[in-house]
């Protein structure tokens, strides 16, 4: 085997300098995230805030391992800060805020140290229009997510704000059309801005490039077809299952073995790029994982009572859109750097062992963090 180690050499020393090049922006998901919570009053609103501690830390001056006590010591400056940044408006102009009680401490169903602030808006009239947003966080972590939820009598729905898009209409119940084109909309955002699918997705179609040049590009498409079908099969059947909690896990290990999925397909590449009749079973398989995943996101948004199963739809659809648009942008070109030297050795085998790196870094930080 000796002779063997040459050939991998270039492949290695390209996949370490993809890592090196990635490592900055290493996170498979968006940065924190804050949940809001608006109850609508007659004279303005009633809103909660859930703010992870570390969020709190970095914009009270203290380190991003600061305990959670120690950002509780400053409580009156998180409080000021939770003030000045969370902003109601109406028809009648802007809601004045005021602070219900100090803060309390929290852990969510991740094990994330929370503070929750709770404030109470007075809003001139006519108090129509309503309007909130969000300047806490975006300025420090552009990846940061505000997940609004609407409370209405004993329906909810939920806002996504996210940056230059922090501002939410806090008005009468949505249309059934309207929750299903969000919710169509938020799977397919969730999709492309889940880095660790986008990769799984891309360790499995690599290698379609080469079946194109020899097998003709009707034979690629069928391939990737049945890899994608096989795939939207696995996670379509435990969000479903997951969202409807006929099924729950905690997030973690579902993280650790999402991210153990891209680097078993990656190197799969490496060391058996030419066989495909495996691929279809694994895309199924960790497809059943991967839709966990796409479950977790659903749990924090909250399917709305009245179109559980419309909303369901629509997200998992957006997630399939998303995916057939990525299919659709990647296999002329793989096709077109198959036909070029050295797309085995640089595209498929150095690609892969970038890709592999990088997800098992992923394990890394998900197994060691909390």
């Amino acid at each position: 085997m000796p002779r063997e180690i040459p050939r991998y050499t270039s492949r290695a020393v390209a996949a370490l300098l993809a890592l090196f090049l990635l490592a900055p922006s290493a996170h498979a998901h968006r940065g924190s995230t804050t949940y809001v919570q608006v109850e609508p009053l007659e004279a303005g609103a009633r809103v909660e805030v859930e703010i992870e501690v570390v969020d709190a830390a970095v914009q009270v001056g203290l380190p991003e391992d600061a305990s959670a006590d120690a950002v509780l010591a400053r409580s009156d400056e998180v409080q000021a800060w939770i003030g000045d940044g969370v902003h109601l408006r109406g028809a009648g102009g802007p809601c004045e805020p005021s602070l219900l009680g100090s803060p309390t401490l929290l852990l969510d169903g991740a094990g994330v140290a929370r503070l929750r602030i709770e404030l109470a808006f007075a809003c001139p009239a006519p108090v129509t229009g309503l309007v909130l947003r969000d300047d806490t966080v975006f300025s420090t972590d552009p990846q940061h997510e505000t997940y609004v939820r609407l409370r209405f009598g004993e329906g909810e729905e939920t806002l996504v704000l996210r940056l230059d898009r922090q501002e939410g209409r806090i008005g009468a119940a949505s249309s059934v059309p309207a929750l299903a084109w969000r919710f169509l909309v938020l799977g397919a955002e969730h999709l492309l801005t889940g880095y660790d699918h986008l990769l799984f997705l891309l360790a499995l179609l690599l290698t379609s490039g080469g079946v194109a040049v020899k097998e003709g590009r009707r034979k690629a498409l069928r391939d990737v077809v049945l890899v994608v079908t096989a795939f939207t099969i696995g996670h379509s059947v435990t969000l479903v299952l997951a969202a409807l909690e006929l099924v729950t896990l905690p997030p973690r290990p579902v993280e650790i073995v999402i991210a153990l999925s891209i680097a078993v397909v990656a190197l799969l590449n490496v060391v058996r790029d030419e066989a495909r009749g495996h691929v279809p079973w694994l895309a199924l398989g960790f497809g059943l994982v991967h839709g966990l995943g796409f479950s977790g996101v659903l749990g924090e948004l909250g399917l709305p009572s009245r179109a559980r199963l419309v909303s369901l739809f629509s997200f998992n659809l957006g997630i399939e859109l998303a995916q057939l648009a990525l299919v659709g942008l990647a296999i002329l070109p793989l096709e077109w750097a198959a036909r070029r030297p050295g797309y085995r050795r640089w595209v498929v085998q150095a690609g892969s062992l970038a890709i592999a790196a990088l997800a098992l870094l992923w394990t890394w930080e998900r197994w060691t963090a909390g």
